[in-house]
């Protein structure tokens, strides 16, 4: 099994070939509104081939006992070539969503 990433603008797509198959999905998204990255160790930011592309940090945990993906989630502030963005993550290794603070 083989794994990489191509950028495409603020656009990341990850590909891991398997058995002679390639299967691909987003990565990470940067806009000037929208942020879609992973919560990667000691605050970094990172894309799908975990390259750091900014820093984060959780102001707020809480249990989600129902969920099949995780028994937590945070609120998370990002900050992302000079903006920041809040939005929600499962915790470390999982994807953030956030959206630009005004």
């Amino acid at each position: 099994m083989d794994t990489r990433s191509e950028q495409h603008g603020q656009v990341e797509v990850g590909i891991v070939t398997h058995e002679g198959r390639e299967f691909k999905a987003l990565g990470s998204v940067v806009t000037d509104t929208y942020v879609t990255a992973y919560l990667g160790k000691d605050g970094q930011l990172t894309n799908w081939n975990g390259e750091t592309i900014g820093t984060y940090r959780v102001t707020r945990t809480w249990r989600t006992p129902h969920s099949h993906y995780s028994s937590t989630m945070s609120q998370v502030y990002a900050a992302v070539n000079g903006k920041v963005y809040q939005g929600r993550s499962a915790g470390l290794g999982m994807l953030f969503n956030g959206r630009l603070v005004k």
